[in-house]
Order: C-alpha cells, then sequence, then structure tokens
C-alpha cells in the first residue's frame, strides 16, 4: 500500500511545481506582449533587403501562399533560390539563430534539426561551411557533431530584448573572423500568431555576389565602398528582424509550453488529491479494525 506521507510529499511537489508554472506563464506573457509589439517596428529591416534581393534577381520571388494571414510578414526567400550548380564547391556559412534560455517547447530543436538535415544534404565538410551559433542552445545541441565547423558562438541571448546593437556586434563579429564565404543563411522561426511559427531560412550575399547579381544594371551607379557597406549593413538588418522574430516565437511557445504544464500539473493534483484521500481512509479504517479487534479480545 502507498504510504501516506509519500503521497503527502508528491503533492505538495506538483502544488509548488504549479505555482512555479503559472508564474512563468504570467511572465512569457507579459514579455510576448513587448515582443509582439516591437517585432512590428523591426520586420521592415528584414523586408527591405529581401525585396532587393528579389529585385536584383539573387533569388527567385516566392508567391505568397495566404495573403490574409501573411500581409504583415516581408516575403520569405526559400533556401533553394540560392543553390548554384557546383554546390559542394560554394563556401557557406549558417547562422542559427536561437538563444540561451529553455522550457519553450520544439523552437530551439527545430533550428538544429534543419541545420543538422541541411549539412547533412550538401555533405559539409570543416572547411567550406563554417556555423555561427547565437544563444547557447544551438550550440549545446551542434558542437557534439559539427566542432569543427564551429565559427563563432554568441551567448547572453534571450534575457533581456534584442536591440540593433546586438545584431551588429554578431555581424561585425563574422566578418572580422576572416571567413571569405560566398552565401549565408539565417535559420530562425518565423512568428505567425501565438500559436504558429515555422522555422524559416533568409539568405544573405557578400559585396562580390551582389555586383554580380543578373539585374544589378537596372540600380544607379555605386561605388564599391558604398555597396561594401550596404551589404554589411544587411546582413545586420536580417540578423535584427530574425532575432526579433525568433524572440517572438520563444515567447509565444513557452507560454504556451507553461500554460500546458499547468494544466498537466492541475490533473496530477486532482488524481493526487484522490489518491491521498483514499489512502488516509484506508489507514483510518485499518486503525479502527486493530482498536476494535483488540476490544474484543479484552
Amino acid at each position: 500500500m502507498v504510504q501516506l506521507k509519500q503521497v503527502s510529499l508528491r503533492l505538495k511537489s506538483v502544488k509548488n511545481i504549479q505555482k512555479i508554472t503559472k508564474t512563468m506563464k504570467m511572465v512569457s506573457a507579459s514579455k510576448f506582449t513587448k515582443a509582439e509589439r516591437e517585432l512590428a517596428s523591426a520586420r521592415p529591416f528584414g523586408y527591405g533587403p529581401q525585396k532587393f534581393y528579389e529585385s536584383s534577381h539573387l533569388v527567385a520571388k516566392v508567391a505568397k501562399k495566404d495573403d490574409k494571414t501573411k500581409t504583415d510578414a516581408p516575403p520569405e526567400i526559400p533556401a533553394e533560390g540560392v543553390e548554384g550548380k557546383d554546390d559542394k564547391k560554394v563556401k557557406r556559412i549558417y547562422v542559427a539563430v536561437t538563444s540561451d534560455r529553455g522550457l519553450c517547447g520544439g523552437v530551439h530543436t527545430g533550428v538544429s534539426r534543419r541545420i543538422r538535415r541541411s549539412m547533412t544534404t550538401r555533405s559539409a565538410d570543416a572547411a567550406a561551411n563554417k556555423l555561427v551559433c547565437v544563444g547557447d542552445k544551438s550550440r549545446a545541441m551542434l558542437r557534439r557533431q559539427y566542432s569543427e565547423n564551429m565559427l563563432i558562438n554568441v551567448k547572453d541571448i534571450g534575457r533581456i530584448a534584442p536591440v540593433f546593437k546586438d545584431a551588429s556586434t554578431i555581424a561585425a563579429a563574422i566578418v572580422q573572423s576572416g571567413y571569405m564565404y560566398d552565401i549565408g543563411e539565417i535559420y530562425y522561426n518565423k512568428y505567425f500568431s501565438p500559436v504558429k511559427y515555422e522555422m524559416t531560412i533568409i539568405p544573405f550575399f557578400t559585396k562580390s555576389k551582389i555586383e554580380a547579381a543578373p539585374n544589378m544594371n537596372a540600380f544607379d551607379d555605386v561605388e564599391d565602398d558604398q555597396l561594401e557597406s550596404y551589404s554589411e549593413w544587411t546582413f545586420a538588418a536580417l540578423l535584427f528582424y530574425a532575432l526579433k522574430e525568433s524572440a517572438a516565437s520563444e515567447q509565444s511557445a513557452r507560454m504556451a509550453a507553461m500554460d500546458n504544464a499547468t494544466k498537466n500539473a492541475d490533473d496530477m493534483i486532482r488524481k493526487l488529491t484522490l489518491l491521498f484521500n483514499r489512502t488516509r481512509q484506508a489507514v483510518i479504517t485499518r486503525e479502527l479494525i486493530e482498536i476494535i479487534s483488540g476490544a474484543a479480545a479484552l
């Protein structure tokens, strides 16, 4: 028979966990409201560079599937649009946008899984494929298999709301690393609604790739230093946009995860309370039987 004290301790533990999850849900809801509000002002940073890549024919334009649900979001560019004939000879850099905090479902796992699948499909070697992990979660998931591909690891992401200075610092660190890549890809979670987010890839290009764009002649003559500055800015702007999208997706996922955890704790409390009452009644009944049997024996 289950000991009454064990059930009591377990019930008390689950109640304490429920208080924690309920509090975390309220905190996540507050942070999510702020992240969603800041995301609206950050989306033009991602819309501009992507429209420039489409106008210069660096990537193919993709038609929207549902205009009603995606009117506020910039059109996304698939990774297939940047594939070339000699794909194995192209030097790539993969940027995984996650954070240092967990308890938010499969937000970080989806990004790491997609990068792992892309690098496996392309037979990525350490010399021509480098990995930048923004957030400790992606680094922890990818460092065992791709330790030689690691270029830069960024920590302290997710504690406070990201700003453009964070994105520019990460972009400057990648530029100063000395790795000369041809094409880069940013892997992040795109926010759609409080109950929906999708893993998305945004490509970015270097100055040489932008100069060689098929439709670059449609733009006015641009000096080399200006084009280089613009390429660096577009990279920082896309990073900032990805950080904001990822932050909103993370907070919405954590809010949903804590809500589910609170509901599960409530179910456990109800079952443990029933077990506790039954066990207590069994103990009382057994003691009464012992008392009555002892009195009858006298």
